[in-house]
């Protein structure tokens, strides 16, 4: 009789883990409502009855799903416990950002399904969501830790905020890197990695050295950030086309793909299917409709990438356009989020979307590049020719990963974060000018 017992425990063991395999493979292929029940007994061959037993519903299930990819993350990733004298910090800093990169290449189903839980705005929050915040606030607190650990006491009395400031810069800009690995293109992540420790070392000691808050120096006449609201159905109402535009970004925002139907959009925009049809061909042609008309909308309110004189007035154009760009995250672009989560989820048949959406990461990229070619002296990219690009990388890591704090509540205060950002950018520069004469 144990024998048995203990044979059915063993096939209960494993029809758990087939099922939560199945779910993970689903989920990364088609988001939170895009998983069924019926998809995973058809992708197991198991009863739905096995489904119900082992997780209750199809909530329990990604949420035991995300718990068993967060146990496999969580063994490649470092663990932030350590510490490090002042003239190890850089280097101990480089060696955890390393483990970081790895992990996300070696095990990014936990990542991938709690970045695309993140960004849902779901009418009902999935336990799974839940969990993934607070295993995002616990990072948070152990890398908080670290900087306390191997920054100095009396420095951290006067600026008791910076090991904070530094956690929530360090666990966001990694979210962007994971968010570029999932959107494809040829950035070399060990090399950014280790730019951005060397970059948020030095925007440490600024930390714990610079003036109070009130003699941090002045973004310039840039106007205050555009915070209008996130579509323009207020005012344009009156147009169907943009009646179905509102009315799919946002159940794309709430469901995914998967999730977005004909009938959907329909239904919430008030218009019938004909009308849908004679604007759009098909679901795809509307999303990917979405994704253009939200950045035309972004784009609209952002300031240019002006040439600037001197490296002064680097600092300062990029201070002023930060400022701008990183102060539009609050209004949670359309095209950002349903891009983004269009990014994460792998499908065989690529949506006219998402190839819309990387082809707009690609020109804005291009055009950050541009502006760091223009403003830095032609030595050092004749040196370093890789820099231009490896900056702009930089700079959407930053915005990506802020875009997700911004989802999430993250508490991220818009001027000491460009401050800190720019930080990061100018000891970059400076330290490929040390390369450069060394």
């Amino acid at each position: 009789m144990a024998r048995k017992t203990e044979r059915t425990h063993q096939q209960g063991d494993e029809s758990r883990r087939r099922i939560l395999d199945a779910t993970l493979e689903i989920a990364a292929e088609r988001g939170y409502d895009g998983t069924s029940v019926a998809l995973v007994t058809e992708r197991t061959g198991l009863p739905a009855s096995s489904i119900y037993w082992h997780f209750g519903n199809k909530d329990g299930l990604i949420a035991a799903v995300l718990e068993h990819s967060y146990r496999a993350w969580r063994e490649h990733a470092p663990d932030w416990d350590g510490d490090a004298p002042p003239e190890r910090r850089g280097e101990a800093l480089q060696d955890l950002l390393r483990e970081v990169g790895q992990a996300f290449v070696d095990k990014p189903e936990f990542w991938r399904l709690g970045l695309m839980l993140a960004l849902g705005k779901h009418p009902k929050e999935p336990a799974a969501r839940t969990r993934f915040l607070q295993v995002r606030a616990e990072s948070l607190e152990r890398v908080a830790g670290w900087w306390t650990r191997v920054l100095p006491p009396d420095a951290l009395a006067q600026a008791p905020d910076t090991p904070r400031i530094l956690a929530l810069l360090n666990v966001a800009t990694t979210d962007g890197f994971f968010l570029a690995s999932r959107a494809g293109g040829s950035w070399d992540f060990v090399q950014l990695l280790s730019l951005f420790a060397v970059g948020l070392d030095a925007a440490a000691t600024y930390l714990v050295e610079r003036a109070p808050a009130g003699d941090a120096p002045s973004p310039g006449p840039t106007p205050k950030p555009h915070r209008s609201a996130p579509d323009s159905s207020a005012t344009e109402a009156a147009g169907s086309r943009m009646r179905i535009l509102s009315a799919a970004a946002e159940i794309a925002a709430e469901r995914g793909y998967e999730g977005t139907s004909i009938a959907r959009v329909c239904k919430r925009s008030g218009l019938p299917v004909s009308s849908l049809y004679w604007h759009f061909k098909d679901k795809d042609e509307l999303l990917a409709a979405v994704v253009e008309h939200s950045f035309e909308q972004w784009s609209a309110t952002q300031a240019t990438w002006e040439p600037a004189p001197d490296p002064a007035g680097r600092a300062a154009g990029l201070r002023a356009t930060l400022t701008r760009s990183l102060g539009s995250l609050a209004t949670a672009p359309d095209f950002l989020r349903i891009g983004h989560l269009l990014a994460l989820e792998q499908r065989e048949a690529e949506p006219t979307a998402r190839v819309l959406f990387l082809d707009v990461r690609h020109r804005v990229l291009r055009s950050m590049a541009g502006w760091f070619t223009a403003n830095l002296d032609t030595d050092l990219t004749d040196h370093a020719p890789d820099l231009p690009l490896q900056l702009a990388m930089l700079l959407m890591a930053f915005s990506d990963g802020l875009f997700i704090a911004e989802q999430v509540g993250d508490d991220w205060e818009l001027d000491t974060y460009v401050e800190v950002i720019v930080e990061v950018i100018q000891a970059v520069i400076a330290n490929a000018r040390t390369n450069q004469t060394g």
